[in-house]
C-alpha cells in the first residue's frame, strides 16, 4: 500500500466513524426528540409552548458554551472532549425518562445539548477539517453529517413504534443507553487528529507561482483570525441572518410531529413514514450539499438552500388542506439539511478563513443557537394564540429575511477578501 493510499484510508475511516457518531448519539439527542413532544405534553398536561422551552433551554445552553468550548479544541485531547460530550448528551437524554416537572426537563435538555454541541457541532467539523485541510473538505463533511440522516431512517420508525407501545419514559432511557453504548468504544479506539507528517496532500504546486499568488493562498486558507473578523460589521450581519434562519429551522425541526399529530391528525405509522422519508432525503442532502460546496462554492450552494427553505413552510401550510403535501415538506426540508449541519463549518472556513476557525465557528454557533432557542418557543406561543397557519407564515418570513441577510453578507465579505488580497 502506497503512502497516499494509507493516508486516504485513515482519513475515510475517520469520516466513517464520524458518520456513526452522527447516526446514534447525535441522532438521539437531536433527531427524535420532536416525536416525544405530543406524548409528553399529553402525559403531563404541559402546554405546547411550555414544553417547547426544552428546545429553548437546550439551545441557549449550547449557545452560551459554544465560544468557550471552541477554544478547548487547541488545548485538550480530542478523545477527552468527545467522551465528555457524548456522556453529557447520553445521560441528559436518559434522564428525561425520570423527569416529572418542566424545570427537570429544561435542565436535562441543557446538559444534553451542551454535550451534543461539543462532540457534533464543534467536534466533528474540527476533526474533519484537520484530516481534510484543503481538498475534499466539503465532500468529507457531507459524508460525515450524512450519518445523522442514515441513523434517522431507522430511528424515526423505531422511536414512533416504541413511543406508541412503551411510552415516553421507557423510550428515553432506552435511547440514552443506546447512545452511550455505541459512542464510547469507537471514540476511545479511533477518534483522533492526524499526526505531524501523516497526511499526504494531492496538491500540484506551480514553480512559477508569483509572490501575489502565494499571498492569495495564504489568505484563503488562513484568514484574519477571530479578533479582526468580529470587527467586521458584515460578520455580524452574516451571523444575525443565520440566527434568523435558525428560528425557522427550530420550528420546522421540533414542531412538525406535533403539527402532524394534533392539527393534521395523521397516524403514528404515517408520521414515522414521513420521518423516514425526511431522513432519506437528509442523507441525499448532506452528501450532495457537501459536493456542491466543493464544486460551486458557498454563495450558490446556500442560495439553493434558501429556495428549499422557502418551499418547506409553504408545503406545511398547504398540507393543512391537502395532507399528502406533507411528503413535499419531508423532501424539501430533508434536501435542505446541509444548510444547518455541515454548512456552518464549511462557510466559516471558506468565508472567514482557517485561522481560529473553531473560535469563529463558536461565535456563529452562538447566534444560530440563540435563533434556534427563540424559534421553538416563539412558534409555540404563536400556535397557542393564533394557530398553526399563522405560525408557519411567520416562519416563512424568517426564512426570507434571514437568507437575504446571509447571502448579502457572504457576497460583501468575499469581495472584501479579494480586495485585501490584491492590495
Amino acid at each position: 500500500m502506497t503512502t497516499t493510499e494509507n493516508s486516504n484510508g485513515k482519513k475515510y475511516l475517520i469520516v466513517f466513524i464520524c458518520m456513526i457518531i452522527q447516526a446514534i448519539p447525535f441522532g438521539v439527542a437531536q433527531n427524535i426528540q420532536p416525536l416525544f413532544v405530543p406524548y409528553v405534553i399529553n402525559e403531563f398536561n404541559f402546554t405546547l409552548a411550555s414544553f417547547s422551552l426544552i428546545f429553548t433551554f437546550g439551545a441557549i445552553a449550547s449557545a452560551v458554551f459554544s465560544p468557550f468550548l471552541g477554544k478547548l479544541f487547541s488545548k485538550i485531547n480530542i478523545k477527552i472532549l468527545f467522551i465528555i460530550g457524548t456522556v453529557l448528551s447520553s445521560l441528559g437524554f436518559l434522564g428525561f425518562g425520570f423527569a416529572k416537572t418542566l424545570p427537570q426537563f429544561y435542565i436535562l435538555s441543557a446538559i444534553s445539548q451542551i454535550g451534543c454541541v461539543l462532540f457534533s457541532g464543534l467536534g466533528v467539523p474540527y476533526v474533519i477539517n484537520n484530516w481534510f485541510p484543503k481538498k475534499g473538505r466539503g465532500k468529507a463533511l457531507g459524508l460525515a453529517f450524512s450519518g445523522g440522516s442514515i441513523g434517522n431512517i431507522f430511528l424515526q420508525q423505531i422511536t414512533s413504534h416504541m413511543l406508541a407501545s412503551k411510552g415516553s419514559s421507557y423510550s428515553y432511557v432506552f435511547f440514552g443507553l443506546l447512545s452511550m453504548i455505541v459512542s464510547l468504544p469507537i471514540i476511545l479506539l479511533v477518534i483522533r487528529t492526524p499526526k505531524p507528517g501523516e497526511l499526504v496532500e494531492d496538491i500540484e504546486v506551480q514553480e512559477n507561482n508569483s509572490e501575489k499568488q502565494t499571498k492569495t493562498n495564504q489568505v484563503v486558507f488562513e484568514g484574519l483570525g477571530a479578533k479582526l473578523t468580529i470587527k467586521n460589521k458584515f460578520f455580524w450581519i452574516f451571523s444575525v441572518g443565520y440566527g434568523i434562519i435558525a428560528i425557522a429551522i427550530s420550528a420546522m425541526s421540533t414542531q412538525y410531529a406535533t403539527y402532524f399529530t394534533n392539527d393534521l391528525h395523521l397516524s403514528a405509522s404515517l408520521i414515522g413514514s414521513l420521518g423516514s422519508e425526511f431522513a432519506i432525503f437528509c442523507l441525499i442532502g448532506n452528501v450532495v450539499g457537501g459536493l456542491l460546496f466543493d464544486k460551486i462554492g458557498t454563495f450558490k450552494t446556500m442560495s439553493i438552500a434558501g429556495i428549499l427553505a422557502i418551499i418547506s413552510p409553504i408545503s406545511l401550510l398547504t398540507a393543512h388542506n391537502i395532507p399528502s403535501i406533507a411528503f413535499v415538506f419531508s423532501i424539501a426540508y430533508g434536501l435542505n439539511v446541509y444548510s444547518y449541519t455541515l454548512a456552518p463549518a464549511f462557510m466559516v472556513t471558506d468565508v472567514f478563513g482557517k485561522k481560529e476557525s473553531s473560535v469563529i465557528l463558536g461565535i456563529v454557533s452562538l447566534l444560530f443557537a440563540v435563533g434556534f432557542a427563540l424559534g421553538s418557543t416563539l412558534f409555540g406561543l404563536i400556535t397557542d394564540n393564533f394557530g398553526f397557519q399563522v405560525a408557519w407564515i411567520s416562519m416563512l418570513a424568517c426564512v426570507i429575511v434571514g437568507y437575504i441577510l446571509l447571502l448579502t453578507s457572504i457576497t460583501v465579505i468575499k469581495n472584501q477578501n479579494k480586495k485585501s488580497i490584491l492590495q
